[in-house]
């Protein structure tokens, strides 16, 4: 090959990259989400809703498919080891409440998964799970202490680029279940949603967690507060937020995850 052969052939490749590239990407298999949701304390009506809306959004973007999903406790200590684990890109916590019948060995195997590279998500009543579990606690970064009536709250979205957040408004209002957290601490996780008021006490103001990612190790989890009633599924709005949170999990889409970031006061 004479230099300018060469030259033409770098050039060519060059061009050709990015669609080579864009080409790969499509073909990309789906990443693998096994879903948890059984319920050792209180079982949330919306579990279905919730599992279904994960399997749906996977369907309709082709990024991910779900080839578990693990509701009683046999299914639960059968499926989460480290065996088990090996079949998964993502493990999604729809509505779990309580101490899931995960062994402990399977314990030991899903956390050093996540420190390996694995991913978590989970949902709403997901914080309500393994409490007094510190191991869990840093996977979650935050745990459920209590909840008033249902209301309608003001939401803001503190990094307005991350996938979970860049489709949605600075600020909206959603009407759900809105929790209140204990070992929570903006300064351990990424926020990607919080409430400039506390959703009983309007006229208090302050920084109330709603949304957030982290990474644990190699591994990431994205966890959203939303998602206790039916209809919250069937919002376009929360939909992209899901949907950008797993994308972002999976490593499929790129958002920051320093920790620490500012409140989005208005």
């Amino acid at each position: 090959m004479n230099r300018r052969e060469f030259g033409i052939g770098v050039v060519g490749a060059a061009l050709a990259g990015p669609a080579l590239l864009r080409q790969a990407a499509a073909q990309e298999a789906p990443k693998r989400v096994i879903i948890v949701s059984q319920a050792a304390g209180f079982r949330h009506s919306s579990i279905p809703t919730a599992a279904a809306t994960v399997t749906r959004l996977g369907e309709e973007t082709k990024r991910w498919t779900v080839t578990k999903n693990l509701g009683t406790p046999e299914e639960v200590a059968a499926g989460i080891t480290a065996e088990g684990l090996k079949e998964a890109d993502l493990v999604f916590f729809a509505n779990t409440t309580g101490n899931l019948a995960i062994t402990d060995a399977g314990k030991d195997a899903f956390y050093a998964w996540i420190e390996g590279g694995g991913a978590w998500a989970g949902v709403h009543s997901a914080s309500d799970t393994f409490h007094g579990d510190e191991r869990f606690l840093r996977v979650c970064g935050g745990e459920f202490q209590t909840h008033g009536r249902q209301v309608e709250v003001e939401v803001r979205a503190d990094d307005r680029e991350h996938p979970a957040t860049r489709d949605l408004p600075e600020s909206f209002r959603i009407y759900d279940e809105i929790y209140e957290f204990k070992n929570w601490d903006r300064a351990k996780v990424h926020m990607l949603l919080s409430m400039p008021r506390h959703p009983q006490r309007m006229d208090e103001a302050g920084d109330f967690p709603v949304a957030w990612c982290q990474r644990i190790g190699m591994g990431r989890s994205f966890y959203t507060s939303l998602g206790h009633r039916e209809n919250v599924y069937e919002i376009d709005l929360y939909r992209k937020h899901l949907t950008g949170g797993l994308l972002w999990a999976l490593g499929l889409e790129r958002g920051r995850a320093r920790p620490g970031n500012p409140q989005n006061t208005g």
